[in-house]
C-alpha cells in the first residue's frame, strides 16, 4: 500500500494559474518566502504536507500523505484511498494534481508477527544489487535508486509519542517498505508517471508484485541459532557448528570479510566467489527439527499480503 509519495505539478498543466498568487491563500501556514537567482519561492504546509511553490511548479515532498488523509502514518493507502487523497488535495488547492509528476513512491505494509520484529532481521541475508545495513530500529537494503526497509512500526510510534491504532496495540508489528527514490519511471517501466496513475488497477497490482518480488530476492537464512540436528557424522557436526557461527556473526559480516580479503589480494577472485557461494549455501540450509521457522512465517505473511489490493 502507498505510504509516502512525492510529486510536482508543473505550470504547463494549468498555464492560466499563477501559483505564487493563488496557492498560498489555501495553505494552513506559510513558512518562508524568498528568492534565488532563478526564481521566487514560497514554502508552507497544508496541514502536515510540506509544499514548495514557485512560478513554475507546486512541489509536495518529505511528508506523510497517509497522515494527511488518514490522520496517522501507521496505516497505508489503498487504491481507492489514493484516488480520494488526490481529489482532496486538488479540491483544497484548486489545482489538477492528478496531472502532477510522481518523483518518489514508498510502498509499505504492516505485518503482525509471532515474535518481536528484531528477531527476524538475522534471517535476512544479502540481496543482489543492494548494500545491507543494520540500523538502531531496523534493517536497510540500499542502492542508488531504491531502499528495502524492515523496522518495528509500533516501536517507531512510541519513540515519536504518536498514538498506536487499536488493531496494532501490544502486537509485534513488522513494517516492510520499498522506497523508489530516483528514476521512478525507468524503474517501474512507465513512459510517463502522473499521480492519477497510482490508483490504476494494473499499476497498483504492479506495485504490489514488485514489493513482494524484491523481498523474495533477499537471501534467506533458514535455520535457528540453537537448533542442531543430532548426528554421528563429523562433516554434519562441523557444518552445524559453522551454521551457528554464521547466524551468530551474521552472513553479511562474513561476506564483507571475504570481500576485504579479496581487496587485499589475500585470496583470488575465484576463491572469493567459491567462498561466497559456500556461505550462501550454508545459510540456506534448513533444520528438520525447526519448529519455529522465522523466515517461513515472514515469507508466508508477505505472500498473503501481496494477494490483497
Amino acid at each position: 500500500m502507498y505510504d509516502n509519495v512525492d510529486f510536482n505539478l508543473k505550470n504547463e498543466h494549468c498555464p492560466q494559474i499563477n501559483f505564487l498568487d493563488s496557492v498560498p491563500q489555501f495553505l494552513s501556514t506559510v513558512t518562508t518566502t524568498g528568492a534565488t537567482d532563478s526564481c521566487q519561492f514560497i514554502t508552507g504546509r497544508l496541514e502536515n504536507l510540506r509544499l514548495t511553490i514557485t512560478e513554475n511548479q507546486v512541489k509536495v515532498s518529505n511528508s506523510s500523505i497517509c497522515k494527511y488523509y488518514l490522520g496517522d502514518n501507521f496505516s497505508t493507502l489503498t487504491r481507492s484511498d489514493t484516488q480520494k487523497l488526490i481529489e482532496k488535495i486538488s479540491d483544497t488547492l484548486h489545482l489538477p494534481f492528478d496531472k502532477a509528476d510522481v518523483t518518489r513512491i514508498d510502498w509499505a505494509q504492516n505485518l503482525i508477527m509471532d515474535y518481536p520484529e528484531s528477531v527476524y532481521y538475522n534471517y535476512l541475508g544479502e540481496a543482489p544489487h543492494y548494500t545491507r545495513l543494520n540500523q538502531n530500529n531496523g534493517l536497510y537494503f540500499n542502492n542508488g535508486l531504491r531502499q528495502l526497509v524492515f523496522y518495528g512500526k509500533e516501536f517507531e510510534q512510541k519513540q515519536k509519542h504518536c498514538p498506536i491504532p487499536e488493531l496494532y496495540q501490544n502486537r509485534n508489528v513488522l513494517r516492510y517498505e520499498i522506497r523508489f527514490k530516483k528514476r521512478i519511471k525507468q524503474q517501474l517501466k512507465q513512459p510517463d508517471l502522473k499521480l492519477a496513475r497510482l490508483y490504476n488497477d494494473e499499476f497498483y497490482r504492479q506495485m504490489l508484485n514488485r514489493w513482494k518480488e524484491e523481498y523474495l530476492k533477499i537471501y534467506k537464512i533458514k535455520t535457528p541459532l540453537n537448533n542442531m540436528i543430532p548426528t554421528g557424522s563429523r562433516k554434519e557436526l562441523i557444518d552445524g557448528l559453522a551454521l551457528i557461527a554464521l547466524l551468530d556473526l551474521g552472513q553479511h559480516q562474513i561476506l564483507n570479510h571475504i570481500k576485504e580479503w579479496q581487496s587485499r589480494s589475500s585470496i583470488t577472485k575465484k576463491q572469493a566467489y567459491d567462498l561466497r557461494k559456500a556461505i550462501r549455501e550454508l545459510g540456506a540450509q534448513k533444520s528438520q527439527n525447526d519448529n519455529q521457522d522465522m523466515i517461513s512465517e515472514l515469507t508466508q505473511k508477505i505472500m498473503q499480503a501481496s494477494k490483497y489490493w
